[in-house]
C-alpha cells in the first residue's frame, strides 16, 4: 500500500504535452460545463493545485488531476505545475481511488468500481478501505452493492435517470427482482407524455410490501437446510437482510429477499406436516393456477368454519 515515506516526491512545471491520462483512473465522466468553468478560472489565475504524476517512459502519467488536466487543455495552457511521485502500478491505483473517493462530484458507480479494484488486490479488505478513505463501513458496502445492478438499471443510474437512493434500494435485491423494482421508480399520469421519476421512498415502500418476507413469521424451521437443498438454511443464506446488517441498516428485522425459495420451503414444510399427521388437510384460501393445485387441497367454499365450544 502507498505511504508518503515510501516514495520520492518533487514539484516541477512541465509542458502539458508531456502529460498523459491514466488508463486506470476510476473516474470516467466529466461534466463539460464545469470543465469550461474551470478552464475560465485557469486562464485568469492559473493552476494553483499541482497535478500528481509519475514517470512513464518519456512522458508522465497523471495519477490525480485528470479534470484539471482537461481544463488546462481547454484553457490552452502551455505548462502546468506537477508533483512527481515514483509509484508502482498498485500504488498508483490506490492513490487514484482514494483521491477520487474523497471528492464530492465523483459518480457513486465509479466510486464503487474503484473500491472493487482495490479489494481485488492482495491484502485489501473492507476494513482497510474504511481506514484509508475515512468512509463508514455501511457507505463502502452500499457503494460496492451498486455493482450488482442489472445492466438496464446500472445504465439508468450512470445516466442519472435515477438517483443514488433509488439505485441503492434496487441493488440490494436479487437480480431476478430488480427489474420489477425498477418499474416502480416511474409513473405516467394521464397528462404526462413521459413517465416521471417517483421519490425513492415510494420504491422503498413497494419493496417492503411486495418483496420483503419477515423470517420471524416463517412457519418452517429456518435452520433446516433440507427444505430447499439447493439454497440451504435461511440462517446462512446471503439473500436476506440479516446476512449483512451494515448494508441493510435501515431495514427492520431479518427479511427474506428470495420469495421463490421462501414459498418452496413453505410448500415442503406443509407436505412434511401432512405426511407426518394424516389427519391434517391443507386449506387453500387464495386462487391458484391448475398446475399448482393439489388433489387433496380443500378449496374455498368447500369448508365451513366452526367456533370451538367450551366444555361444561
Amino acid at each position: 500500500m502507498y505511504t508518503e515515506t515510501a516514495v520520492d516526491s518533487g514539484y516541477k512545471t512541465l509542458p502539458l504535452a508531456m502529460l498523459e491520462e491514466s488508463t486506470t483512473n476510476p473516474r470516467r465522466t466529466f461534466e463539460p460545463t464545469k470543465l469550461v468553468e474551470l478552464a475560465a478560472s485557469l486562464s485568469i489565475h492559473g493552476l494553483i493545485q499541482p497535478i500528481t504524476v509519475r514517470p512513464k517512459g518519456e512522458v508522465f502519467e497523471i495519477v490525480a488531476g485528470a479534470r484539471r488536466y482537461r481544463a488546462a487543455q481547454i484553457a490552452e495552457l502551455a505548462a502546468v505545475p506537477v508533483r512527481i511521485l515514483d509509484l508502482s502500478d498498485e500504488q498508483t491505483l490506490e492513490v487514484q481511488i482514494i483521491e477520487n473517493s474523497q471528492r464530492q462530484d465523483v459518480h457513486p458507480y465509479e466510486e464503487a468500481a474503484g473500491y472493487q479494484r482495490l479489494l481485488d488486490l492482495p491484502g485489501y479488505t473492507v476494513e482497510a478501505l474504511v481506514a484509508k478513505t475515512g468512509r463508514s463501513q455501511s457507505h463502502i458496502y452500499a457503494r460496492l452493492t451498486l455493482l450488482a445492478l442489472i445492466p438496464d438499471v446500472a445504465t439508468a443510474f450512470q445516466e442519472e435517470r435515477i438517483t443514488a437512493s433509488h439505485a441503492n434500494l434496487i441493488a440490494r435485491l436479487p437480480a431476478d427482482r430488480q427489474a420489477d423494482a425498477f418499474e416502480q421508480c416511474w409513473r405516467k399520469d394521464y397528462q404526462d407524455k413521459e413517465p416521471h421519476l417517483l421519490p425513492a421512498k415510494n420504491v422503498a415502500a413497494w419493496i417492503q410490501a411486495n418483496l420483503y418476507l419477515p423470517l420471524v413469521a416463517a412457519p418452517f424451521d429456518r435452520e433446516d437446510p433440507t427444505l430447499n437443498p439447493a439454497m440451504g438454511a435461511c440462517t446462512t443464506c446471503p439473500r436476506r437482510s440479516g446476512f449483512n446488517t451494515s448494508l441493510f441498516c435501515d431495514v427492520q428485522g431479518d427479511q427474506c429477499l428470495d420469495g421463490a425459495c421462501y414459498q418452496t420451503k413453505v410448500a415442503n414444510h406443509l407436505d412434511r406436516e401432512i405426511a407426518a399427521h394424516p389427519g391434517l388437510v391443507q386449506i387453500v384460501e387464495g386462487w391458484r393456477r391448475a398446475s399448482e393445485q393439489k388433489p387433496d387441497d380443500v378449496k374455498r367454499g368447500l369448508y365451513r368454519e366452526r367456533t370451538p365450544t367450551r366444555s361444561p
